[in-house]
């Protein structure tokens, strides 16, 4: 039978050695053949596969026989490797079929029959038959299996790298689970696994012979290896995730019992600990499917944070130790600075280039960040780092270099102060200790020579970024108000104020444009910290110094990013439309660069400082004692002059963009990209712009206009709200500049339509005069004509958070605060909510109701008390009723970004509100148009419970404090009940008619009836009736409006002014014009609205009354 079984494992040997993968090849040789060690031969191709398929039909008939069969020839061992070794190849063979030309695919074929009856074969087999053998035979099939998968690691090319870390981590699993009777087998088959070779590791080296792990970075070079170093890191990362970091990482197994068997384990728990491995995955940073940032610091985060695991400090000590050390080794190599001096956060770490020193800064934010480690930690880190700073009196440069960063992440845990008593006194010891040594670096900083005296090289610039990075600014509410994170002493705060008064003595205001960069990057951060620390010490001078520097950064910016937009201007109007487009998108690119990153970070800087310096404005009249040099007047000019650059700025990156979209969209990507290269930047840009007055915004835009580019301010500020690639603070500042004046007077109707509305472009809304004969048609702008009377059906079937859909629902707000923005009985106003009722696609309402689950509303009406409502519908009920109460939609755009489907529903239902409120007449509309009862019954409910009852109050509320002074008319309103009944009498008539308002309201119509008529003809009473219903039932606006126009109406007929013969009503319904258009033979007078309507359904143009051309 040893024969038999020999003689079958060198036929599948055989096959095996025949593969196309060099990984199965390379792991057949580890198999033996016979006792003398022989290596079987080849068989010939066709031979060699019927070999193959035979010995697996005897394997499949007689595979419980293998158990008895003794293990000194090790035949099981070998057999169960071979077909486990098939197995696996013909899963990766499935996978590499895509890769592969027809020609092989061909090849493969019979080949892969075989590994199929293998893969079949291996499926019949369970994992209990493997933990059976005896501890040798498992131990060379794991050995076996594990170095075939490290070979595949190393050496496959022909299978996609995210298929090979895939594959690879499901195998190691497999043998994990098949071979390992307790964890001490699966540590040992793990270290085999994690073992040292050619390429693997790079950067840190753990020392098996003494269990200690040492940093160590290999000189020679590794291009190739790192590779390959890259994917046996995904594979490891992929590992952590299924098993833990604890099994991984530490080695860490669960305790048993008995005291030996603890000590036994602890003993080898210690033996398996892999700080080591923990360094090598964050120094090699980035690999295929994940990152140090993304993938591996989350898992290592989760461990920190989950038991109580005995080995699980040792870990994080370990490691940072290593990386430290790297750190303090290679901490010159690699050229970097904090570019900031809020918070470091992730994104500082990806522009460290430096790999130990980028993977410790990172390791120890996450363990301060997620609170794995507290103050005290902090503590023992800061004395351990400020000790290896000097060496006797020398200073240690790398030391020096490094600790910036390091410290950047510390000052948050050491400036936190414990609430706990018997902690007061450690604390007020460390944080004396920590403030002794600042002061101490900024006594040695204050002895360097000023700024603009620095030669490139020199360490001078390293003690200045350490003894900024001690004062760091906190962001609140992204960054739109900085404050300082610290609390210093008068003592600090004097030297750092010495400081500052050094460079600007030395450096001076007409200096600073010919100093070096790196002047400029110190600079100005020490002018954010001295401006957020020290504000209330500075005099004239300071403040003139501090103006001046900030004034000139940001001016820089500017005058870059207006060159930026003319390139781009003359780069597409130099192009035509069979232009090659690869061509345009190459200088499109090479215009961006014409943004320097340095000038940039130093005007993000000035406007952190212009952030504080507008809270200090504000502080002014509370704090006037030491605001002294800060004048109203000459602060408010100083504030606007700025503002005015920095709208400039703006305008300038929207008009690049809109220039570049009109060539095609991926032009028009490539601007909007880059804005995420310095999202600080940009953030602090968008939120000067929100702050700005309607004069820096006046000034701005005239002066865009003179520029002479292709697009105008407009639609510059519409390229950002519409962005491909958003930036939500600056798709806000953009809305808010187009709803407010002085934009908001051009940004909805087109310039040759304000007009004729009665809108001054150039003056205030008040300046408002119409005539209502003007029969002029009203013209969207396209930017808001596309979305609101030419919406695109095929939005309805894209996703809930679509960016056209975020646009559409932009593009309404703007539109309804615009016709807030208008006084309510406001020509203008009416002009333009009449045009929306006849042009607007009503499919907006269904798309709104697309993100309000009307199920829920419809179970909420039919009072369901067991049905739990998700956010998405309470948020949206609870935007409706503050847009309705408060008359606004900002509160809901302002929170839209980042888009997701809660945000997007509360501003669905904050639309729906304003709709009712402005445009209920055309709501209504559509409603009643709707066939579904199912769907208008919840609609309705939704309206009733969430939107009518703050409508009805502002309703009954308005015709309450209406004057109607008139001794003819009076009203009374009735809140109980929401009733109001008007009272009209003249001379011997008189009616009182009573209006109701329904529960649903206004989706309903308001009812109305004659309580009571005095003097009047039965025909006149039901006139009267009819009129008061089509001027309620028609208002879009406030139902006071409607009354009131109502009583305009008579007012005029008892003047004498003769009704429309058409609608029976001296004032039309719709536009409130009077009867102007009259007949030339009968004399009748009909309104200009209502004979249109005549000529269109009657097709023919005679007078309705006396059928005479007209």
């Amino acid at each position: 039978m040893i024969l038999t079984y020999k003689e079958l494992c060198r036929k599948l040997v055989a096959f095996l050695m025949g593969s196309t993968f060099t990984w199965v090849r390379n792991a057949s040789s580890l198999l033996i053949s016979d006792e003398n060690n022989s290596q079987p031969s080849i068989e010939p191709c066709m031979n060699g596969l019927e070999m193959a398929r035979f010995a697996l039909e005897i394997l499949d008939g007689c595979r419980f026989c293998l158990k008895t069969i003794g293990e000194e020839n090790m035949l099981v061992t070998d057999t169960l490797a071979a077909v486990f070794l098939m197995n696996w190849e013909h899963s990766m063979a499935v996978l590499s079929l895509d890769a592969l030309d027809d020609e092989t695919n061909q090849e493969m074929k019979p080949r892969m029959e075989i590994c199929t009856c293998a893969h079949n074969l291996h499926g019949k087999i369970t994992p209990q038959f493997f933990k059976d053998l005896s501890v040798n035979s498992r131990k060379k099939l794991g050995r076996i299996l594990i170095q075939s998968i490290r070979s595949i690691v190393f050496q496959e090319n022909k299978v996609d790298i995210d298929k090979v870390t895939s594959l690879c981590c499901l195998w190691v699993l497999e043998v994990l689970d098949c071979l390992c009777l307790d964890q001490c087998e699966e540590q040992e088959l793990l270290e085999q696994f994690l073992s040292k070779s050619d390429f693997w590791p790079i950067w840190v080296l753990p020392d098996s012979c003494t269990g200690e792990r040492s940093a160590t970075l290999k000189t020679e070079s590794i291009s190739v290896g790192a590779s390959r170093n890259h994917i046996f890191v995904a594979v490891i990362d992929k590992l952590i995730s299924k098993i833990g970091a604890d099994k991984v990482l530490t080695g860490f197994m669960s305790s048993t019992n008995t005291e030996e068997a603890t000590k036994e384990l602890i003993d080898s728990q210690a033996c398996y600990s892999r700080a080591w491995l923990a360094a090598e995955v964050l120094c090699t940073w980035k690999w295929q499917g994940g990152s140090a940032l993304s993938s591996f610091l989350p898992l290592l985060s989760a461990y920190g944070k989950s038991g109580n695991y005995s080995h699980k400090e040792s870990l994080f000590n370990s490691l940072v130790n290593i990386l430290l050390d790297g750190a303090l080794v290679h901490g010159a190599s690699g050229k970097w600075s904090l570019s900031y001096v809020w918070h470091v956060s992730y994104d500082e770490m990806e522009s460290v280039e430096e790999t130990y020193l980028r993977a410790l800064a990172s390791l120890l934010f996450t363990l301060f960040e997620d609170n794995i480690w507290d103050k005290e930690k902090a503590v023992l880190l800061f004395k351990l780092i400020v000790n290896k700073l000097f060496i006797g009196e020398a200073v240690t440069l790398n030391c020096l270099r490094i600790l910036p960063l390091i410290l950047s992440v510390l000052i948050r845990p050491l400036s936190i102060k414990y609430d706990k008593s018997n902690q007061e006194v450690q604390v007020d010891s460390q944080g004396n200790e920590m403030e002794d040594t600042i002061r101490d670096w900024l006594h040695r900083t204050l002895q360097l020579p000023p700024a603009n005296t620095w030669q490139t090289g020199e360490e001078m610039e390293d003690w200045f970024q350490l003894v900024i990075s001690c004062y760091p600014m906190s962001a609140l509410a992204g960054m739109q108000e900085l404050k300082p994170a610290r609390d210093i002493s008068a003592t600090e705060r004097s030297l750092l104020l010495e400081l500052f008064r050094k460079q600007k003595h030395g450096t001076g205001s007409l200096a600073v444009a010919n100093s070096l960069p790196t002047v400029h990057m110190v600079l100005s951060k020490l002018i954010v910290v001295s401006v957020g620390y020290c504000w209330m010490e500075f005099n004239e001078d300071d403040w003139e110094f501090v103006v001046y520097c900030l004034r000139f950064w940001i001016e820089s910016a500017v005058v870059m990013m207006e060159e930026v937009a003319e390139s781009v201007n003359e780069a597409i109007s130099n192009s035509c439309v069979s232009s090659n487009s690869e061509v345009v998108l190459r200088k499109l690119e090479d215009h961006i660069l014409i943004l320097n990153p340095s000038c940039l970070r130093n005007a993000t800087n000035a406007l952190a400082a212009f952030s504080i310096f507008c809270v200090v404005g504000f502080w002014k009249e509370e704090d006037a004692d030491n605001l002294k040099p800060l004048r109203t007047e000459r602060w408010n000019l100083v504030k606007d002059r700025v503002l005015e650059g920095i709208l400039r700025l703006f305008l300038s990156s929207g008009a690049a963009e809109v220039i570049a979209g009109s060539f095609c969209q991926e032009a028009s990507s490539i601007i909007a990209s880059s804005r995420h290269d310095h999202p600080h930047f940009w953030e602090l840009v968008a939120s000067a712009v929100v702050k700005s007055s309607s004069y820096a915004r006046d000034k701005a835009v005239k002066s865009f206009e003179l520029w002479g580019l292709n697009k105008g301010p407009i639609s510059s500020l519409y390229a950002i709200l519409y962005s491909t690639k958003p930036l939500p603070p600056m798709q806000f500042a953009a809305y808010v500049i187009l709803s407010s004046e002085p934009v908001s007077n051009s940004s909805i109707i087109r310039e040759d339509t304000a007009s004729s509305l009665g809108v001054d472009t150039t003056d205030d809304q008040d300046s408002i005069g119409l005539d209502l004969s003007s029969e002029e048609n009203v013209h969207l702008r396209e930017e808001i004509y596309s979305m609101v009377e030419k919406l695109p059906l095929d939005i309805l079937e894209m996703d809930l958070v679509a960016l056209p859909r975020v646009n559409v629902f932009v593009a309404w707000s703007l539109l309804l605060s615009r016709l807030l923005s208008f006084p309510s009985s406001s020509p203008a106003r009416e002009r333009l909510v009449q045009h929306i009722q006849e042009h607007a696609d009503s499919t907006i309402l269904d798309f709104l109701f697309q993100h309000i689950p009307l199920e829920l509303c419809l179970a909420h009406g039919m009072k369901k008390k067991d049905i739990e409502f998700p956010p998405v519908l309470s948020q949206a009920a609870a935007a409706a009723s503050r847009a309705i109460t408060n008359s606004s939609i900002l509160f809901c755009v302002e929170s839209i970004w980042p888009v997701g489907p809660e945000k997007l529903s509360s501003l669905a239902g904050a639309i729906f509100g304003l709709m009712l409120c402005i445009l209920p007449a055309y709501v209504r509309g559509w409603f009643n148009e709707i066939r579904d009862r199912s769907t208008s019954s919840a609609i309705e409910s939704f309206t009733k419970i969430w939107c009518s009852p703050p409508l009805i109050t502002n309703e009954l509320s308005q015709i309450k404090k209406a004057s109607f002074t008139d001794e003819n008319f009076s009203v009374s309103v009735s809140k109980s009940a929401n009733e109001v009944v008007a009272t009209y009498t003249k001379d011997e008539t008189g009616m009182d008619l009573v209006i109701r308002l329904p529960a649903s309201y206004p989706l309903r119509p308001v009812d109305v009836e004659c309580a009571r008529s005095l003097g009047i003809s039965e025909v006149k009473r039901r006139k009267w009736l009819l009129s008061m219903l089509s001027f309620v039932r028609n208002q879009n606006g406030a139902l006071a409006e409607a009354i009131s126009i109502w009583k305009s109406n008579f007012d005029k007929e008892f003047e004498g002014v003769e009704e429309c013969p058409i609608c029976y009503s001296v004032i039309h319904t719709v536009n409130h014009s009077l009867p102007r258009l009259a007949c030339k033979t009968c004399k009748h007078k009909f309104h200009s609205a209502c004979l249109y309507k005549w000529f269109s359904t009657s097709h023919k143009s005679t007078c309705p009354l006396c059928q005479s051309p007209f």
